[in-house]
């Protein structure tokens, strides 16, 4: 399998969320902002945030800031060592507004697939490197630019349709397994 080496802003854009005005969260409401405990840590994968209950926003929200179902996210904030590089997929479409700490990868199309972008921006590698590069002590935080900076190596574009759906599948079984001990426990 050949290897190409690249930074990830030649497959990838990665823009901010918006700022969102704390007069406007609220306990009720259709939209709902991401949060850094949108972030499951254990593995990575979306979960829902139960750390919060005013998780609803009802201020004005540009439309590109409203989510769609798939949409890849990684953390711009590391509230919890290791969080930087961790990614989640958007469960569902128009719910979820995409705030200031919580950055959306879009991948370029025909340059790399989406399964297995959302892999790679949470590999042992780019987690590396976000980390090296992250700024502050106690709180640290990286930017899409870092995001962007970091250095990867890909496989043609075929063999990541193949490697992403492989582990899309796994990671599918896995959470089958679980919600079924879940319901066995129950």
């Amino acid at each position: 399998m050949k290897l190409t080496k690249c930074k990830l802003g030649e497959l990838v854009n990665v823009t901010r969320g918006m700022s969102l005005s704390g007069q406007y969260y609220s306990e009720k409401g259709e939209l709902i902002r991401l949060t850094l405990g949108n972030f499951n840590m254990n593995g990575g994968g979306f979960k829902k945030n139960t750390s919060k209950s005013d998780l609803y926003f009802t201020g004005p929200v540009r439309e590109e800031f409203i989510l769609k179902k798939g949409d890849i996210i990684t953390p711009l904030t590391e509230q919890s060592l290791g969080l930087l590089g961790t990614t989640a997929r958007i469960p569902e479409n128009g719910k979820y507004i995409q705030s200031q700490d919580v950055a959306l990868v879009k991948c370029k199309p025909g340059k790399i697939d989406p399964n297995f972008c959302y892999y790679l921006v949470s590999s042992h590698s780019v987690k590396q490197q976000l980390s090296a590069a992250a700024q502050q002590t106690k709180i640290r935080h990286t930017s899409p630019e870092k995001i962007m900076n970091c250095t990867v190596w890909v496989p043609e574009l075929q063999e990541q349709e193949r490697i992403g759906a492989l582990l899309t599948a796994i990671d599918s079984k896995i959470e089958l397994n679980c919600s079924i001990n879940r319901n066995l426990a129950a």
